[in-house]
């Protein structure tokens, strides 16, 4: 893993803009739903199984994650993959998505913030001269 892509560009693969307060779970993801990317806004079914989340699910009737790693609940069709998620903590804006990656709507942002999940930018760093000075 790389920290810099291009040079003077930080892109982390990490989610946590601060450490504090993360609480982190295990969800058991329902089998069938394919490749599941870090990042995505999960949500609690009437099963307790957890499926990736779009904004129509994203309400505050339901109990939310976003997930910490990426998941193949097709890898066993019979067996639910566990999974590790945020339940609570402060994440980077623009590293979590809804179903299929779509992008997450200032609502289910409030419905989030509602259930602990809360948004932060990362600490920025001064562009650095990367010239030898000659």
């Amino acid at each position: 893993m790389s920290m810099y892509e291009v040079i003077s560009t930080n892109n982390p693969e990490y989610l946590l803009a601060d450490p504090n307060g993360a609480d982190l779970i295990a969800i058991p993801c329902k089998p069938g739903n394919g490749k599941i990317n870090r990042g995505t806004v999960m949500y609690r079914g009437a099963d307790g199984m957890w499926l990736p989340a779009a904004a129509a699910e994203s309400v505050d009737t339901n109990s939310l994650a976003v997930l910490d790693e990426t998941v193949d609940t097709d890898a066993n069709a019979t067996i639910a993959e566990d999974a590790r998620a945020f339940r609570a903590g402060r994440l980077i804006a623009g590293k979590v998505t809804l179903k299929d990656g779509a992008a997450l709507t200032a609502a289910v942002q409030l419905v989030l913030r509602k259930q602990g999940i809360v948004f932060d930018q990362m600490v920025n760093t001064d562009t650095f001269d990367n010239s030898t000075g000659a």
